[in-house]
């Protein structure tokens, strides 16, 4: 099944980002999983915290998530990265 149930290694803050809660179904990953869908809380100095909302399927440990600026506020900063930590 391969389903995401924790990330890790989240990339650093960029103030460029607009502070806020998003909910992000649209990114792109260097793996073959689908269905994900995160929820990347934002805080005011531009860090993330992301929580996995839907746990999608084919995904592997280490797996690089990506989502785009465009989709946390498009505010300028760079893509925010993150791991696949644990699948069940």
């Amino acid at each position: 099944m391969s389903s995401i149930e924790t990330v890790d290694n989240i990339s650093s803050a960029d103030v460029l980002r607009p502070a806020g809660n998003y909910i992000v179904s649209s990114f792109s990953t260097n793996g073959s999983g689908t269905g994900a869908v995160f929820m990347v809380i934002i805080n005011p100095v531009g860090a993330a915290s992301v929580a996995v909302k839907s746990k999608g399927s084919n995904y592997a440990e280490n797996n690089t998530i990506t989502i785009a600026d465009s989709e946390l506020g498009n505010g300028g900063g760079a893509s925010l990265t993150f791991s696949v930590n644990e699948v069940s």
